[in-house]
């Protein structure tokens, strides 16, 4: 894993403001495996996949370069530790599963696919997993103009590769294709909409130089939400593929 912006060491707080994934995407995952001794997720955070892992696997490990992340885990069944996905310390054929969400772009390709290849048993699933740009209902070019034009400045080159669905990276085997129907909804005030506005890493940067979009952009938000809840859905898309067995 590759180093973050200085944004995630809120790690504590940081959790709470994410939208988590739904229980059919790890249905889905947990169907696709053979086996379901042991699952590692990289880039894991503060234990997002982890905890939804657990219902479908044995052992859940969650990795990630930073501490300040892992020390917001809630405590699980899952494991914790710091490892780069380019060094994993694990043996070969060591798990059925590796879930990445949200977190490829930060990550030394072609290198973890290497790894990913060393640690993965025969016919084990990587999986790539991240959400697209939120859409609200009733405001379908709210979000996309605040992140588009008003944070441009601030987004690493990878960002689009995320929003993209990593639709730009070549796997290493075969896509192993996910559902169509797999999505992340919400029904927020704008409230909280700010407040996941305020983990995206082009703020965190942005404030570093002095900045503050999100500030100047609340009124605008609050105007035109209003006090109602309103429905929030991000697209999910996961992009798997199956080790193959060697002969």
């Amino acid at each position: 894993m590759s180093d973050r912006p200085s944004l995630f060491q809120r790690g504590g707080q940081y959790h709470l403001h994410r939208p988590d994934y739904p229980e059919n995407l790890f249905r889905w995952l947990g169907d696709q495996c053979f086996e379901h001794q042991r699952a590692l997720d990289l880039g894991c955070g503060t234990g997002q996949a982890c905890r939804s892992l657990e219902g479908h696997f044995q052992h859940v490990i969650g990795a990630d370069l930073s501490l300040a992340q892992l020390r917001g885990a809630p405590a699980g069944a899952s494991r914790y530790l710091a490892a780069r996905a380019d060094a994993l310390p694990f043996a070969d054929g060591s798990f059925d599963l590796i879930t990445v969400a949200q977190a490829l772009h930060w990550f030394p390709l072609p290198m973890f696919f290497k790894e990913a290849e060393r640690v993965l048993r025969e016919d084990a699933l990587l999986a790539i997993i991240s959400y697209g740009l939120c859409q609200v209902e009733g405001l379908p070019d709210l979000i996309d103009d605040f992140h588009d034009r008003v944070l441009a400045p601030w987004w690493p080159a990878a960002r689009w590769s995320v929003v993209s669905g990593y639709r730009n990276v070549t796997l290493p085997w075969p896509e192993h294709k996910a559902p169509d129907s797999l999505g992340i909804e919400r029904h927020w005030h704008w409230r909280d909409l700010a407040a996941y506005l305020d983990t995206w890493s082009a703020l965190a940067k942005a404030r570093r130089f002095g900045k503050d979009p999100l500030r100047d952009f609340l009124p605008r938000l609050e105007q035109a939400w209003g006090e109602k809840t309103r429905k929030v859905r991000w697209p999910l898309r996961v992009r798997a593929c199956r080790r193959p067995r060697e002969y």
